[in-house]
């Protein structure tokens, strides 16, 4: 557990130095309060556009830290060759994969404090108030992208950075739309397509689950079981996804 967090502590100080964690926290600084240009357009419906606009840029950027970050973690320490000095000390390859995941999810819990800080005050500007719903919608993208990240990592130990991040995107855009795709996958011709797209439906992470905007927005009720649904949710996926991609990295030829 010391090593993990060690590795976790050291992944966090390098990717918070990285320029480009600072390019997207600056660009959301900037496009938040700006938002209030485009929402004075909307006469009576100001807090509501402002709620949905910032979740939209704080979830958009918060993908970005993720996908660049993420896929591109294991591929410096190869490119490198750090990982040949780690590997050979007493740290487990799971130990480096999870204590690197650790660390680059502080960094993006530090980049959504910024983000949601920034959002508050705009919104406090605007006459509007920041409640549980707010905070709930927060966390729900957090946990999108925790989910995401640990999807990141799993496809950087597959393939180069750049194709990681293709991968990436898709599933996080295939995840938005979970649901839906469950839906088509039913409706598929033939048993065999049918069963294959069902699979393939489950296999990529329903990131529905995590998703009160619309609850936020126009102040509807939460059932509390999908709270407990979004928590169990993330773990067992973060946990399945981890676990892939410590087999993968334990079986990779180093040398």
């Amino acid at each position: 557990m010391r090593r993990i967090f060690t590795i976790a502590a050291n992944t966090f100080r390098e990717t918070v130095r990285d320029r480009v964690l600072y390019g997207l926290v600056a660009f959301a600084l900037v496009i938040l309060p700006g938002s209030r240009l485009v929402i004075t357009l909307s006469v009576g419906q100001e807090v509501r556009i402002l709620k949905d606009f910032g979740f939209g840029a704080i979830a958009l950027f918060g993908l970005l830290i993720a996908v660049v970050s993420g896929t591109a973690l294991l591929f410096k320490e190869l490119d490198k060759r750090t990982i040949y000095v780690l590997v050979a000390k007493p740290v487990k390859r799971w130990e480096l994969l999870v204590g690197k995941y650790f660390g680059l999810l502080a960094t993006l819990l530090l980049a959504f404090l910024i983000m949601g800080i920034t959002l508050i005050l705009t919104l406090l500007l605007m006459g509007g108030k920041p409640d549980g719903l707010f905070f709930l919608t927060i966390a729900g993208l957090f946990g999108q992208l925790a989910v995401i990240t640990a999807v990141a990592m799993l496809f950087s130990t597959l393939a180069a950075p750049a194709l990681s991040a293709v991968f990436t995107f898709c599933v996080y855009i295939a995840g938005t739309a979970a649901d839906q795709l469950r839906l088509f996958a039913d409706r598929m011709p033939g048993d065999l397509l049918k069963t294959a797209a069902q699979a393939v439906s489950y296999v990529i992470p329903n990131l529905q689950n995590f998703n009160f905007r619309a609850e936020s927005i126009y102040n509807l009720p939460v059932d509390q079981s999908k709270i407990w649904l979004m928590l169990a949710y993330a773990a067992l996926y973060i946990t399945f996804a981890l676990t892939v991609a410590s087999i993968i990295l334990e079986r990779k030829d180093l040398k």
